[in-house]
């Protein structure tokens, strides 16, 4: 029972004394906070204002008629009618060739670079940091599976150029995949054209005329190009409201780190102030003092 008070009365004791010590440098601790707190928000009224402008898109599904072609396709050496492919689609959002067409298409080397940026570069050597400033820091690619859609965002300074980068991203991929579209199916009415001058069976015949007229009708529909691989649901606007720096966040953020970290310091504080004497006798030692005392003289004579 004695035992248990004595313990308790130690546990009063060491709080006691850790409030002491919190009371004694309680400047300190006061000074440390406001200079990192008032230090951050000063930086986060200097931090450039990043505005964001983003598109939803979402995969456009091949018609459920379609779906018996594919088997009737392969037969003939030829990719059967598809569906948009939710990876391919976000595959080509982060791809080299899709950023190179968007920085060509919009000019934006001209936009995003300072003159200086881009002297002496070779045209390759410029294509690369393009390409490398819109996938590293301007352009983000969201994707969410489960609801099946794709996001896709630009970050920048200049809303209205946030805006132009979001929206021809989406119209370069538009044109990316129509063109692929009929690139390919072009390709495979070469080929059945070919296979039906050879196929004796009428019925074989009949087959190829209607896998042909598939690949005709999806020629016509790539040329339309809305809604063919991908319809948008939200289109990139010009932002209003700036998204970086979020000025309450960071200041809130410097305000409790910097409480924690001053009272840390305080308990080092006191610690040394403490132990003055015994950091002095570790100090000579290990031989510090007489080193940085030798330096210092070095450095007197040399001037």
């Amino acid at each position: 029972m004695d035992e248990m008070k004595q313990e308790v009365h130690n546990d009063e004791i060491n709080l006691l004394d850790l409030v002491k010590v919190l009371l004694k440098h309680k400047g300190f601790i006061i000074r440390f906070v406001l200079v990192v707190t008032v230090g951050t928000a000063v930086v986060s009224l200097l931090m450039t204002k990043v505005y964001e402008s983003r598109a939803v898109i979402t995969p456009v599904e091949a018609p459920a008629a379609q779906s018996g072609l594919v088997a009737m396709a392969a037969q003939f050496g030829i990719a059967g009618p598809q569906s948009s492919n939710y990876s391919e689609i976000v595959g080509l959002l982060k791809s080299d060739i899709l950023m190179q067409k968007v920085m060509e298409k919009g000019k934006f080397y001209d936009v995003l670079f300072d003159k200086d940026d881009l002297k002496d570069m070779s045209a390759n050597e410029k294509m690369w940091e393009g390409i490398r400033l819109l996938k590293d820091d301007i352009l983000e690619v969201k994707e969410n599976k489960k609801s099946n859609i794709i996001t896709v965002s630009a970050q920048y300074r200049a809303p209205a150029i946030a805006q132009s980068i979001a929206s021809t991203t989406i119209n370069e991929l538009t044109d990316y995949m129509t063109s692929e579209a009929k690139r390919v199916a072009n390709a495979n009415m070469r080929h059945l054209e070919a296979e039906v001058t050879r196929a004796a069976d009428p019925f074989v015949r009949q087959k190829i005329y209607s896998i042909i007229a598939q690949q005709i009708e999806t020629a016509m529909m790539a040329e339309a190009k809305e809604n063919f691989a991908f319809k948008v649901i939200d289109p990139p606007r010009v932002p209003d409201k700036k998204i970086k720096p979020k000025r309450i966040l960071m200041v809130a953020i410097a305000l409790v780190v910097s409480l924690f970290l001053g009272i840390l310091l305080a308990f080092v504080r006191e610690h040394y102030q403490r132990n003055r004497e015994e950091w002095k006798e570790i100090g000579k030692m290990s031989g510090l003092k007489r080193f940085f005392r030798k330096r210092l003289a070095d450095k007197e004579r040399n001037t």
